[in-house]
Order: structure tokens, then sequence, then C-alpha cells
């Protein structure tokens, strides 16, 4: 059978040896999508574990009520005191503290929607996290087997997801999340959306915050260089030709044309390096004019470049992937049109004055196979693909925020922020 690929690959749009694409195309960002708006509040501490109940444990008040939660949560102290690993996650409190009170906090009269939404994130954010506690420790396990070192990120990521304070602090800033959406207060949502939501929420919130942790306490190993600074993300640079790019309205695109066997001559490739030249350069032309309007600082400049920058990489189809319906599919590469688009822009908003906003979209057609996922682990060495309609298409958007929060040890931090997301996997399955 053709060559199947991943639903949602990391590595961009295309690809070697990915058919040519034409400049006919309408944008993708004409696309439609669903809103996700939120407003920043205060965080809630502690979720319970039944989801048919409020915080406090009794059940969910009537529609017609306001429902106040308050709940004393024990948190086991931190076995080291003043650790440097909770300090700087952000966890001292928590470690430092046997119990956390909340303080009673109204809900929305009449919001049946959002209760029913809450219910159901309870359980989805129980689960998420249970399975990344899971997949962590299965994984320390294995390196503990094979008697190999684990190199430090992966220490630290592990020891992210194996801590109840963090897992805590995680599970409370998630409900949260859900819980200040203004869709989750007018309609219900599917367990798939609010998955999807929560995840990419908490992901790129982990992926801004890695950047103000020591490099030794770093669940990730991205490099970084530019022109102008030093802050711009090496995928992103490597992989910019095989993606489409709107900074402000400019519009950075490469179309090349390969040989069968998918490599590219010379001249290609000095095409490809002034490319990435002209774009790195507009990208950090736009991204140092908005941190000097902000005021921010050298430091707070480039931990912000580092953050968008990251977005617009493989970290941000990464991102995309998890908890999306997209990636149950493995689709034929044989006529596949794979499509990734970035557009930054500045936002006005009256709480947070200029802010960053990127909108990320991915977008796989013209596949006429497909495999299951699902069906290949419940089947093992069966890998026959299954037809499906011209029609057939998945479709990944997101649009986030980038503001200058709080400082941090003397710098300036960033907070990302999802504002709106879509996930939607179409599969026509064609008649025999």
């Amino acid at each position: 059978p053709p060559k199947m690929q991943p639903a949602a690959r990391g590595g961009g749009a295309g690809g070697v040896g990915a058919t040519p694409r034409t400049s006919t195309r309408t944008s993708l960002f004409s696309m439609p999508r669903f809103d996700f708006c939120l407003t920043p509040r205060e965080h809630v501490n502690a979720v319970r574990s039944n989801p048919t109940l409020g915080l406090c444990g009794a059940p969910l008040c009537s529609g017609i009520h306001q429902e106040s939660e308050l709940s004393i949560v024990r948190i086991p102290r931190c076995d080291i005191p003043r650790c440097g690993q909770c300090a700087v996650s952000g966890d001292l409190d928590l470690a430092d503290s046997l119990e956390l009170s909340l303080v009673p906090e109204p809900m929305a009269v009449g919001s049946t929607a959002l209760q029913k939404n809450l219910q159901t994130a309870k359980v989805v954010v129980r689960e998420v996290f249970a399975e990344l506690e899971a997949r962590c420790i299965e994984e320390k396990n294995q390196y503990e087997e094979s008697s190999t070192v684990p190199p430090r990120h992966k220490l630290n990521l592990w020891g992210t997801y194996t801590s109840k304070a963090r897992l805590q602090r995680f599970a409370a800033d998630s409900i949260e999340f859900v819980k200040q959406n203004a869709e989750c207060r007018t309609r219900l949502l599917t367990t798939a959306q609010l998955r999807f939501l929560i995840l990419l929420q908490h992901f790129i919130a982990e992926d801004t915050s890695d950047f103000y942790r020591p490099e030794t306490q770093r669940k990730h190993q991205d490099s970084f260089e530019g022109i102008l600074t030093d802050g711009v993300n090496s995928q992103l640079v490597k992989d910019a030709h095989r993606s489409e790019f709107s900074v402000e309205g400019q519009s950075f695109s490469l179309e090349l044309p390969q040989d069968l066997d998918g490599e590219l001559h010379e001249e290609q490739r000095q095409t490809i390096e002034k490319f990435q030249t002209e774009f790195v350069m507009a990208l950090e032309t736009y991204l140092l004019a908005y941190c000097n309007r902000r005021g921010l600082s050298p430091l707070g400049t480039r931990r912000m470049a580092q953050a968008v920058t990251t977005q617009m990489s493989q970290a941000g189809l990464a991102n995309l992937d998890r908890g999306s319906q997209a990636t149950r599919y493995f689709v034929g590469s044989h006529g596949l049109d794979q499509r990734t688009a970035y557009n930054l822009s500045t936002m006005q908003t009256p709480e947070h004055g200029e802010c960053l906003k990127l909108s990320i979209l991915c977008m796989k057609t013209g596949f006429c196979q497909y495999l299951e996922k699902d069906e290949l682990l419940r089947m093992p060495g069966v890998d026959c693909p299954k037809r499906c309609k011209p029609a057939s298409y998945l479709y990944q958007y997101a649009t986030l925020r980038f503001m200058p929060g709080p400082p941090i040890d003397n710098c300036e931090s960033t907070i990302c922020t999802l504002l709106d997301a879509l996930d939607e996997a179409h599969i026509d399955p064609a008649g025999f």
C-alpha cells in the first residue's frame, strides 16, 4: 500500500517530496472557526475528584441559584525544605503549606451549560493528568530496566508530572480556564472539545513557563538563533520554507519545485537561505518593535521572542496534536496536500493593552486512504488502508495571545493564553 503519514506532522507542511503548491489557493485564514474567548481571573486552587459534585463536595446547585464553592485541600509537605525545584516551578507556596482554603466564589446565575461543562471538564482533567503521570512513570521504569541514564530534561519532565502538588496546580488552572471560557457559559461542549482545549492551553502555558526556569530544570532542549537577536527558535528557521507566514499582513511563502528523488539543488538551497534570512529579519524587527512599545527589558524581550517563535515552530504543531481528533488517523501520502500557516499580528484589549496574537492552522486534504490508530492498537500488524472520498479533510486551528506578565527574577514574564480553537476530522469513507 502507499506510504502512510501521521495525521498532524510536526515538521510543517509539504516537506521534501511533497506535491508542489500553487499560488491560486485561497488563504487558510479564511476558513471558519469556533471562538473561545477568555477573561483572566484569579485561579481556583483545587478540584474535588467526583465530577458530579461542586468543589465543596455537595451536589451542584440549580441554575436558578448562585453557587459558592469552598474547600480545604491537603497538600503533602515537600521533603526538602525550601527546595529550588519547588521555588522555580512556583510550587513553593504549596510545598510550604499543609492546607489551602478557598474563598467562596459566586458562579453565574442560570448557567446550566457552564455547570454541565464543568462537570465534564473535571472528568477530563482528572483523566488527562492521570495519563501524563502514568506515561512518565512507565517511561522512567523503562530507563531503569535498561540501565540507561536519562537526560536531564527527561528527569525534569518526570518530576513535573509525578509531583502531586504540581498536578493539583495544573488541575486547578485547567478548571479555571474552562470556567472563564465564554463558550462554556453559553453552550455545551463535547468531551473531545474540552480535552482538546484543556490540553492545548496546558502545553502552551508550560512551554512558555519553561523559559523562566534555570536551564538545568527545563523540560525542553530548544536552541535559538537569529540575525538581530538570538531569540528565534532554530526549528522555526530550519522549517520556514515549508510553511506560510503572515507578519502584520506581510506574507512570506516559498514555492520550490523538487526532483523526483526529493533532493534539492544547490541553487534551491541558496533560495531557501535567502528566504530564511528575509523572514527572520522581518519577524525579529516586528517583535523588537512590539517589545519596545511595551517597555520590556532586553531579557524580557528575548523571553517574549522565544515564547512566540517556539509556538511558530514544530512545538506549536505538536501542541495542536495532543488531544486532537486528527491524530486518530494516519492518512495516505498519495495526493496529500498538507498546509500549515501562521499569522502574527497585534490586538488591543481593554484590560491588557496591546498584545501579540498568533494564529496557527494545519490542514490536510487530497488524501484518498487512511488508517485508524485505534484499530492498529487493537490489531497490531494489520495495516490495510481504508479508502475515503476526496472531500475528506483534517483541520486544526488555534489563536494564542501573548502579553507581558508579572516579573520573575527581575525579568518580565510572558503569559500565553488560548483564545479560540477548532479541531475537526472529517473522514468520508468511500463506497464499494
